[in-house]
């Protein structure tokens, strides 16, 4: 069974973190819940608060076959976290799933493991994306690199998420399930 860490974050885009657990679960994969701050629960950017069952500080790349991170305006507040760039750029030279939706592929960027990779971001969010192939799509794959531009593209993003890790016919399978016409 593939299995996955998603990293909430102060003022994390609560839909595109909760739609991606929800979407990922319902496709069996197992998603752990990480915090970036030592406590149990994290503060979205609509005030929404999550439980949170791990602290970053305890993840492990050998335990998971990807690596999560919704967007948000607290991005921005992520951009000096060593461990979560050591741990994305752990995941990425382990050829693991990388994957980052909204303003989060920022971190991508500055993480240096997007150059010359086709990826999707939100409209404003520019930062450390010079080398990427920046692309107009709701959601893309490229190599081992699932990126998402918006809330508004979560379930693409979510689907891509599930090609990447159980291929096409299990993405259909649940796309069929979610009833998108």
């Amino acid at each position: 069974m593939k299995k996955v860490a998603i990293i909430l974050h102060k003022n994390f885009e609560e839909s595109e973190a909760i739609v991606t657990i929800d979407i990922l679960r319902r496709s069996e994969i197992i998603v752990d819940i990480y915090n970036i701050e030592n406590k149990d629960f994290q503060v979205g950017s609509h005030n929404i608060i999550v439980k949170t069952e791990y602290n970053i500080q305890s993840l492990n790349s050998q335990d998971y076959d990807g690596i999560v991170i919704p967007g948000g305006p607290g991005v921005n507040e992520l951009f000096d976290n060593e461990i979560l760039l050591n741990l994305i750029k752990d995941f990425n030279d382990k050829n693991k799933m990388v994957s980052a939706i909204c303003a989060a592929p920022q971190i991508l960027g500055l993480a240096g493991i997007i150059d010359d990779i086709k990826i999707v971001k939100f409209p404003t969010s520019n930062k450390y994306l010079e080398k990427a192939l920046v692309q107009e799509k709701d959601s893309i794959i490229d190599k081992n690199i699932v990126t998402g531009s918006s809330i508004g593209t979560v379930v693409p993003f979510a689907l891509n998420i599930i090609e990447y890790l159980q291929g096409k016919e299990q993405k259909e399978k649940i796309r069929q399930q979610l009833v998108i016409i």
